[in-house]
């Protein structure tokens, strides 16, 4: 069966397939989201919008939605030589955002369909067939293959979409593992975030507020501490972890309980260096990771959404607006990386860098721009 042509398919339904979504079908765009989840849950993921991702937030017009909705303003950062605002320190002058992740997804993909974009939820992409007129292969109630004139990928980090459209992935290996948990009843502020380095330890911790007396808290090590951090009965090895890189933590955990799962992921970087190609361009953790610089990623999603709804605006040439966002999206990407070189002494760790892009290394310091350096 052949559906009716698109301009636009998103796969996933996430922070950059829903907002994409939102942006152009507010535009007038016949727009499809396809998304394998019923309903989102509660995972170990990103849960915060530093300022410069809060400015690509207003940009979309979704900054007074998330407040609404699931959003808490976060003003301070505690980084273990006294309290940071970030309202008076950073170009944006903006708090961080922080919400719990699966609300935030809901209340984004609601709004998307809402605005006039098609949703369909439950569904699997089995394949595409990328060129001119970009194809999806759909099994959700029926098998169909649905045209577009242009397919995003927001499928995530192990993004099969990517793969079907033969897009070449770089990766670097950090040697380190990222464990994170919801938790509550900690009698911890609020309105800051803690984000401590011990570099004696090699470790970091993290500890951000969430509205409703919530906390997701993070602690990234060396794997060669020889343990992984993961499931319930290593809770208090996690509080004990932690506690040693930021001793004011054990009181804020002492009476602690967790409110979802307890688990780790491996922190490497993987990436697309231009991140479209023959109809299909790439957005959100499908198009970049880079773990250790810590809360850029849903900023990246959000500016991918806004750069891609710009350029697809200008003109009726989407071909050439594909490429001049993957242009804008990879020099900003390079740059958020190049800073990630500034964390591997912290770590004790020297970055192994295994390249199957072939291309040449990330630009130096001197090259980022200054609202990539907010969060140091």
């Amino acid at each position: 069966m052949v559906a009716p042509s698109y301009d636009i398919i998103t796969v996933g339904g996430g922070i950059a397939g829903s907002s994409l979504a939102l942006a152009m079908a507010g535009r007038g765009a016949k727009v499809l989201v396809l998304e394998r989840e019923k309903q989102f849950k509660d995972r170990v993921r990103g849960e915060a919008l530093v300022p410069w991702g809060v400015a690509e937030a207003s940009e979309l017009g979704i900054y007074d939605l998330l407040k609404e909705r699931c959003a808490h303003d976060v003003p301070y950062v505690e980084g273990g030589s006294g309290l940071r605002d970030l309202r008076a320190t950073t170009p944006q002058q903006s708090p961080l955002l922080s919400f719990p992740h699966h609300v935030m997804q809901e209340t984004l993909l609601a709004a998307a369909e809402n605005a006039g974009a098609e949703v369909r939820r439950g569904v699997t992409v089995e394949r595409i067939e990328t060129g001119a007129e970009p194809t999806v292969f759909v099994n959700g109630h029926s098998h169909e293959r649905i045209c577009a004139r242009l397919v995003v990928a927001a499928d995530g980090r192990g993004s099969a979409v990517r793969k079907w459209a033969g897009f070449s992935v770089c990766e670097q290996i950090n040697g380190l593992y990222m464990a994170g948990v919801m938790l509550t009843n900690i009698p911890a502020p609020p309105e800051t975030i803690y984000a401590v380095f011990n570099p004696e330890l090699g470790t970091w911790v993290g500890l951000i507020p969430q509205a409703n007396g919530r906390f997701r808290a993070y602690f990234v090590y060396p794997k060669t501490m020889g343990y992984r951090l993961q499931g319930e009965s290593m809770l208090g090895q996690f509080f004990r972890e932690s506690a040693k890189g930021y001793a004011p933590l054990a009181d804020f955990y002492a009476g602690a309980r967790s409110s979802g799962p307890l688990a780790s992921f491996d922190a490497r970087d993987d990436w697309v260096e231009h991140p479209y190609r023959d109809g299909v361009a790439l957005a959100g953790d499908a198009a970049a990771t880079t773990d250790p610089t810590y809360g850029q990623g849903l900023s990246f999603a959000l500016l991918a959404a806004r750069v891609l709804r710009d350029e697809l605006t200008k003109d009726s040439d989407w071909e050439a607006a594909g490429h001049r966002y993957a242009d804008q999206h990879q020099r900003c990407f390079r740059a958020c990386h190049s800073v990630e070189g500034c964390y591997a002494p912290f770590f004790k760790i020297r970055l192994r860098k295994q390249r199957h892009c072939g291309r040449e290394p990330c630009p130096g310091l001197a090259k980022i721009p200054r609202a990539f350096l907010i969060i140091l």
